[in-house]
């Protein structure tokens, strides 16, 4: 009796081993995108966040959940208003714990937005930097949870002519000075006059606006990497289906064994 307990503790146990690979093996990448990442003071802008690189299961994900912070001195306070569910998203938001939560009737297994936020800087924040995180990124495909890296973007608040770094300076070399010399000799006056004039160097500076960058943060992959197929959709039933037929093969054998013995 000790010893069938044994057997099935193994292969109870060989099975949950498989299923944790499996289950940890499910990724997906949460990308952050904001239409700019210079705004002048009292401006709205918005910021796009999408899901890609799924590797979620056979079903896909029909969920997704994620705590947003924001800088509320460089930011006015958002509500339910300012968070948009994009491609049949439906959001709520949470203001006290800043979660936003979203789902979705059908299953995604491709890239695509999931909602867009919009946010307004305050007056008076002209040079000042706001940071705007997605956090605790969890989706679901109605059987586990499967989560992302945390993803953020920094807002520069400012003109467009300070964004451009262009700056004019000028340079004065020396005050003018005039020296007069008057000798005086028998019937002749001689003045000579030196004059140090004023010189003025303009040097202008100019940096090219650079395109609005996508931030990414992935569970399994640096930025810019692609995160590697691992073949799950296509070969979960065969892992289970192989684990199983090897711990009956190793029952079987286990108990001929048994009786050669005997």
């Amino acid at each position: 009796m000790k010893k069938k307990i044994l057997k099935i503790s193994i292969i109870l146990i060989m099975l949950v081993l498989v299923y944790s690979t499996i289950v940890n093996a499910l990724s997906f990448t949460a990308t952050m995108t904001p239409s700019s990442t210079t705004v002048e003071e009292a401006t709205e802008f918005t910021i796009e966040i999408r899901v890609s690189n799924l590797d979620v299961g056979t079903n896909g994900i029909n969920s997704l959940s994620g705590k947003l912070t924001y800088d509320d001195k460089v930011f006015e306070t958002i509500g339910d208003s300012n968070i948009e569910g994009l491609n049949s998203w439906s959001p709520t938001y949470n203001a006290q714990t800043g979660k936003i939560t979203l789902t979705k009737t059908t299953f995604v297994k491709t890239e695509e937005p999931v909602f867009q936020l919009t946010l307004k800087t305050k007056s008076g924040v002209t040079g000042k930097k706001g940071d705007v995180s997605f956090t605790e990124i969890i989706a679901s495909n109605s059987q586990s949870d499967i989560s992302a890296g945390d993803i953020s973007t920094t807002i520069t608040v400012g003109t467009e002519e300070a964004t451009n770094n262009t700056n004019n300076n000028a340079n004065t070399n020396g005050p003018k000075i005039t020296v007069t010399n008057t000798n005086t000799n028998t019937n002749t006056k001689n003045t000579n006059t030196n004059v140090n004039n004023t010189n003025t160097n303009t040097n202008t500076n100019t940096n090219t606006k650079e395109a609005v960058p996508s931030y990414v943060n992935t569970t399994n992959t640096t930025p810019e990497e692609d995160i590697p197929y691992t073949g799950v959709e296509d070969t979960i039933m065969y892992v289970m289906i192989a684990v199983i037929i090897l711990a009956i093969v190793f029952y079987i054998k286990f108990e001929k064994v048994n009786k050669d013995m005997k």
